[in-house]
């Protein structure tokens, strides 16, 4: 996975790159080409094999985005280059807000990943205090260890808190790795 956002990041980066190069006045092509030579991605420098190999740009994405777009952004970024490619005109625009696009999903994962960072932290809390106070007060006080694990009604008690909070935790646990 951290291979991905590295490999993202580095996307994004070129397709500013492209945008630039658009921009200076260089055509599709050579944008592309000088855009993975600074910044070198496996779905531009597979998108310029094809082309290489007699290929249209056009052609070519379509031949990346069928054999190995490995990630979302990966294949909007092909999508945005067959546009530029079939549409014409200021390619540099498309490419500007394919940057933007970029670069707000990066930190919209950034933003989920604390989320979920913190839930997890506040899921560890939850699921171990009540646990340890109810340790210490089994061990500080008699009574309160006797009504816990002598009665019916405490042994009850404590089943269900500990089922409820394996629950709770297995919950949690669920809607994290949903992010």
């Amino acid at each position: 996975m951290k291979r991905r956002r590295l490999d993202d990041r580095q996307l994004e980066v070129a397709v500013g790159s492209i945008a630039q190069a658009c921009r200076s006045g260089d055509t599709l092509t050579a944008a592309l080409r000088s855009a993975n030579d600074r910044h070198p991605t496996k779905t531009l420098t597979q998108l310029l094999v094809h082309h290489d190999s007699g290929l249209g740009i056009a052609s070519a994405s379509q031949r990346v985005a069928d054999e190995s777009a490995e990630s979302a952004d990966a294949l909007l970024t092909i999508n945005v280059i067959v546009m530029a490619a079939t549409v014409g005109g200021p390619a540099e625009h498309h490419f500007d807000a394919l940057a933007h696009t970029l670069a707000d999903r990066r930190h919209a994962t950034a933003e989920r990943n604390a989320q979920a960072s913190t839930a997890r932290a506040s899921m560890r809390v939850m699921t171990w205090i009540p646990i340890v106070v109810g340790g210490w007060l089994a061990i500080d006080d008699h009574t309160v260890r006797h009504t816990m694990f002598a009665t019916t009604t405490g042994l009850a008690c404590l089943s269900t808190g500990l089922a409820l909070n394996l629950v709770g935790r297995l919950w949690t646990k669920s809607l994290i790795a949903a992010t």
